[in-house]
């Protein structure tokens, strides 16, 4: 019995399936199968319950599983702790709303170069459900955006707060007096794509049915959504750090609002990995990163958590 054969039982127990494991672990279903087999004659009890169509867990199978990870997790925190950077290596897959791609991937990716040479990123940078939907699937390794409501599957590190404000293009209109929330409505807006999380915040902060009386356009592209307030099509609530160069342009301006937009809060949510260190790894470093982004903005504007 060795870590690899720990990691085996625990993946075979969440993925259910020894043709998956085996894809999974880049072995042959022969070989998870021996390695299950090996565990049980040394353990002299069945871990799993084998059938046609399932795999699953016996008593002591949940148990040991339980203890498993536990040693897994030990284990990856000692390499962790003893191996120099230059030997962590291996390919993460990292998901990021458009907003966390702007602000702190160009850091990560600096930290990774200079310290972790041998580590390889895939980066998918989507809409917060898409990207949180392939990470419960484990098509990716971690994300950057927000957790869904299911809080005790996934190991969630806080990283920052960055403050929202609508946005117009410089020729609309200025008024010394505040907007109201009705006032905003009479504009064109710019709104984040139905059903994601961004989207909610603006249903609930508006006023209520509103959305569907004025004229609203839907965008699932920050950059889009940048350029259609550029070119006058509409106004949106967006963080001005990721639009710093249109401001100082004067191509985009801040609107004077008088109930100001909720910030956003973002965190690094990645599930646990048997077999890679790498998740917890990026979730440190977008950590340390956000801090050090954070730090050359307002309070206002961006937050580290």
């Amino acid at each position: 019995m060795n870590i690899r054969f720990l990691e085996t039982v625990v993946w075979l127990a969440e993925l259910r399936s020894f043709r998956v494991t085996a894809d999974r672990m880049n072995i042959t279903p022969a070989a998870i199968s021996n390695r299950i087999s090996a565990i049980e004659q040394e353990l002299g009890i069945r871990l799993f319950e084998r059938d046609t169509r399932d795999v699953h867990l016996t008593r002591e199978g949940r148990s040991f599983v339980s203890g498993a990870r536990d040693i897994i997790a030990r284990y990856n925190r000692l390499v962790a702790d003893v191996a120099p950077p230059e030997t962590v290596e291996g390919t993460v897959r990292i998901g990021l709303v458009p907003s966390m791609a702007l602000a702190i991937l160009p850091g990560i990716m600096e930290t990774l170069k200079q310290r972790f040479p041998r580590v390889r990123v895939s980066v998918t940078t989507d809409a917060s459900q898409t990207i949180l939907s392939k990470l419960e699937k484990r098509e990716l390794d971690i994300i950057l955006g927000f957790h869904g409501p299911a809080l005790e599957k996934f190991r969630i590190v806080d990283l920052c707060t960055l403050g929202m404000f609508w946005i117009a293009n410089s020729a609309f209109p200025s008024d010394e007096d505040a907007m109201t929330r009705a006032d905003l409505m009479l504009n064109p807006i710019i709104s984040y794509e139905v059903g994601t999380q961004a989207y909610k915040r603006m249903v609930e902060y508006l006023p209520t049915n509103s959305l569907g009386q004025g004229v609203v356009h839907y965008s699932n592209s920050l950059a889009t959504t940048i350029s259609m307030v550029a070119a006058g099509i509409g106004i949106a609530v967006l963080p001005p750090i990721v639009i710093q160069n249109e401001l100082r342009l004067g191509t985009l301006k801040v609107l004077n609002v008088r109930h100001p937009f909720p910030a956003t809060d973002y965190f690094a949510v990645y599930l646990d990995n048997p077999s890679s260190r790498l998740s917890p790894l990026i979730a440190s470093i977008a950590s340390n990163v956000s801090a050090e982004f954070c730090s050359l903005y307002d309070n206002a504007l961006a937050v580290h958590r």
